[in-house]
């Protein structure tokens, strides 16, 4: 969607993209007992060649194309069509699941929450809150206007301890200019650091040497950067988020604060700072939280694997009847 915004005359060349995506997969399924998309509009060609091919079909909804289909009737009809064709949908949030059950009420066995989970990696990181008075903040994510990068630059200026945090910023995007110059123009050009793009080997280090971690999204599936930051025993503020909420809880694990609020997230900058006990215990919390709600990428796969089995049996029989 980014790249449409900023060059909207690719949008010409979607058509031949779903065209070859579509006859790719339609190839490629004579071989296969299963098929597994990923994202709504995916999910609705794999349906069609699901139809045509005779074989199951499981879409993984990631979020955003759940949220744009309360604001667009393209993408309605695109998650209707992968809604109607998939044997079984899989959310990655259980908040996003029982939304859908709440739409498809007809699908409402059909659909489930496999939710991500974190490398063991960040698991065994040892959390050390560091001993002097300032505070290590990590922001992680695409620059883009979505992940409201520039609310956290603003936020950072109305701070009162603003002189006392640095921020980390990971991640590469067309918004790394402007963010550059909204810091300067604010005056807190010093209290950030823009990494650029980390390798995925590197970010526990990244994570371990961080106090809090921030997330200034606008909008969100279910951010794996908050499964890794709650895993690593990191405290989160976040922006209050149907994909963050049972994740991050306000005064136990982290912060919530408003979408775009400059001002509540400058004050959960200095809650953070003013009592360094309470961020350690809510850092302890998000591991707990992590270690019992959460778990590894293992736990993930055994239920994706479980849903994989429960449709091809379900497909078995659905044959033999027919057969029959």
């Amino acid at each position: 969607m980014t790249g449409l915004q900023r060059a909207p005359w690719k949008a010409f060349l979607l058509p031949g993209l779903l065209l070859g995506l579509f006859w790719r997969c339609l190839l490629l399924a004579s071989r296969a007992d299963l098929i597994h998309a990923n994202w709504s509009v995916c999910g609705a060609l794999a349906g069609a060649v699901g139809r045509l091919r005779r074989k199951p079909v499981i879409t993984t909804l990631r979020g955003s194309d759940v949220a744009r289909s309360t604001r667009s009737w393209v993408d309605r009809m695109i998650l209707d069509l992968a809604m109607r064709n998939s044997r079984i949908v899989i959310c990655v949030s259980e908040a996003m699941a029982e939304n859908l059950r709440a739409q498809y009420p007809q699908r409402s066995a059909d659909i489930h929450a496999c939710l991500n989970g974190a490398d063991d990696a960040f698991f065994q990181i040892d959390r050390k809150i560091s001993a002097d008075a300032g505070l290590r903040v990590l922001a992680v994510g695409n620059l883009i206007r979505l992940k409201g990068f520039d609310v956290l630059v603003e936020a950072v200026a109305r701070a009162r301890h603003r002189d006392r945090m640095h921020v980390w910023v990971v991640g590469g995007g067309p918004e790394r200019e402007p963010l550059l110059a909204q810091a300067a123009s604010r005056g807190v050009s010093s209290c950030f650091t823009f990494v650029g793009i980390v390798p995925a080997t590197d970010m526990p280090k990244c994570f371990s040497e961080a106090d809090v971690f921030v997330l200034s999204s606008r909008s969100e599936g279910r951010p794996n950067v908050v499964v890794e930051a709650l895993a690593s025993g990191l405290p989160v503020i976040s922006t209050d988020l149907e994909g963050v909420q049972g994740m991050v809880s306000n005064g136990d694990n982290g912060w919530l604060v408003a979408v775009d609020d400059a001002d509540a997230l400058a004050a959960a900058l200095d809650q953070a700072i003013d009592n360094r006990a309470e961020l350690h215990r809510r850092g302890e919390r998000a591991r707990t939280f992590a270690q019992n709600r959460i778990g590894t990428w293992a736990d993930t796969a055994r239920c994706y694997e479980t849903l994989f089995l429960a449709a091809l049996t379900a497909d078995e029989r659905h044959r033999s009847s027919c057969v029959e």
